[in-house]
């Protein structure tokens, strides 16, 4: 009796796999090489792109897979490899759908220099530059490469809980930090921020105390580590609580060391997987806390979710023959990615329906308010028992569970900023600036925010999308011994502010599942 998995690819290849004990077959695919560059919600059961159809012993579809596939599908064996642990079964596996990672390199001569590497080390992606005193002369972003053994922290955290597990890793970066250099040339400084959850992993920390409570920091950063014998050793700026890490204080030192330096009182935010925010009272104040939002601002973990890149929807208008999405453009064909809709393209497509009616403040489809709006409302239908709205390109539909994921980083955020202020007994409006960091930083359309209730109205025109602050503070760093000397001072500086382990914590999350902004 043949105890393997027997991977049949879309290109003819065939692989015979050892099911690996305690891994799905997702995972056992991904160190395998099937979704190298794939932006899996890895586990979630959601974004579809783990399918796999099972040419013998088809496990029985689990709930999700039953929204996900037509009947047809299912009998005829169709899967979604997160779901179902690693077990002996001939599977077929389609064509991967990858991530392109984007290159920029402003430099048309040939660097012979060391240079020194500033690196944004993301739960979701990777962005990466080489700079020449201070000076971005080549930079680059990608999923971050362990993003297949889960797609948020926790579940990361959970894969790194046996040694073994958290080298590999660990392997994953150093080795691909290792292929970036190596396509460019050595560099003599290496700066990686990240949230305490990726360094932590990336320096094969001890990752128990992040995993449960009451958290703790493996390690306080703000030194060099030795990540790998072929790597320089690496700075990592100093965390300043569990979940609010060394990006946070890279952006705090991006913010400082700007030609437009933050004038206090502002409300930091650097939002992706995981939220941090910062509230400044004055140069030497700080309340920091962190809110898990998921993935969904990065396009990962969405029915349609893709990553910012060619062919990819950024944002929508409705006019009279419909919607009319912005689409990212390709520079050449190969670029060009499966249609799919951004973070922020999925903010711009819930602000225009809750403008005209298509849905509700609650989160539900609704008739319209216009005639236009009538007739998109018309185009609801179901999808194997989920309610949809038919966006009328490229096949591209918005189910209700992709609203909901919506709603809970709406509700997280809000919530964030609402508990920071009323800390510090402020309203929004004493605030001097709403500075956004992080995915949505970096595209953000601010009255989208407003329409969806991230941010009151009031706030609208104090703020202002700051792009990535974590790469930027790196690289900063990687010069300025000014600012590793301010970046070494703020944690005496911070306070903590915990919103998880409060006792209404539920409620308060609950009463923000809102599209509008709750105080």
């Amino acid at each position: 009796m043949n105890k393997k998995i027997i991977v049949r690819s879309h290109d003819g290849k065939v692989m015979e796999l050892a099911p690996p004990e305690g891994l799905n077959i997702a995972q056992t695919l991904f160190l395998n090489g099937a979704f190298q560059g794939v932006p899996l919600c890895s586990g979630m059961g959601r974004c579809g792109l783990c399918k796999v159809r099972f040419e013998s012993d088809p496990p029985q579809p689990r709930k999700e897979e039953l929204h996900k596939f037509s009947t047809e599908e299912i009998e005829s064996g169709w899967r979604l490899s997160c779901l179902h642990q690693a077990k002996a079964a001939a599977i077929f596996l389609p064509k991967p759908e990858r991530v392109v990672p984007k290159v920029s390199d402003k430099f048309s001569r040939e660097l012979t220099e060391d240079l020194a590497l500033a690196v944004d080390l993301g739960t979701t992606g990777m962005h990466w530059a080489f700079t020449l005193n201070g000076e971005t002369v080549k930079s680059g972003q990608e999923l971050n490469p362990q993003i297949g053994l889960g797609s948020e922290v926790m579940s990361r955290l959970a894969f790194a809980a046996k040694p073994e597990q958290r080298k590999i890793l660990s392997k994953l970066v150093t080795d691909r930090l290792q292929s970036i250099i190596l396509e460019t040339v050595p560099v003599k400084e290496l700066v990686v921020s990240g949230n305490p959850s990726m360094t932590s992993i990336l320096a094969q920390d001890d990752v128990e105390s992040l995993s449960r409570a009451p958290y703790s920091l493996p390690d306080k950063g703000g030194k060099r580590v030795k990540l790998d014998a072929k790597l320089p050793e690496a700075y990592i700026p100093p965390h300043l609580a569990p979940f609010v890490g060394a990006d946070i204080t890279a952006g705090i030192v991006a913010l400082n060391f700007s030609e437009v330096k933050a004038q206090p009182p502002y409300l930091f935010a650097d939002l992706g997987t995981n939220g941090e925010f910062v509230l400044c009272l004055s140069e030497e104040e700080y309340i920091v806390c962190s809110v898990p939002m998921g993935p969904a601002l990065e396009g990962v973990g969405m029915s349609n979710g893709r990553t910012a890149g060619p062919g990819a929807v950024s944002a929508f208008t409705l006019t009279p023959l419909g919607l009319t999405p912005t689409v990212i453009k390709a520079d050449t064909p190969e670029q060009k990615q499966k249609p799919g809709i951004t973070g922020t393209g999925y903010l711009s497509l819930c602000s225009l329906l809750l403008k005209s009616g298509v849905l509700t403040c609650e989160g539900q489809f609704g008739a319209g308010n216009t005639p236009f709006a009538a007739k998109l409302a018309d185009k609801r239908t179901e999808r194997n028992g989920t309610p949809v709205l038919d966006l009328g390109y490229e096949g591209l539909t918005l189910p209700a569970p992709d609203v909901e994921e919506i709603l809970k980083v709406k509700a997280a955020f809000n919530l964030a900023m609402s508990a920071l202020l009323n800390k510090a007994g402020l309203a929004p409006s004493d605030l001097k600036e709403l500075i956004l960091g992080g995915a949505m930083g970096q595209h953000v359309n601010i009255n989208d925010l407003v329409a969806t209730g991230f941010i009151p109205a009031e706030s609208a025109a104090i703020t202002r999308a700051a792009g990535n602050t974590s790469l930027k503070g790196a690289i900063v760093l990687t010069h300025n011994q000014e600012a590793r000397d301010f970046a070494a001072s703020l944690p005496a500086c911070s306070k903590v502010l915990e919103l998880a382990g409060s006792s209404d914590f539920g409620q308060k999350y609950l009463e923000r599942m809102i599209f509008k902004y709750v105080y």
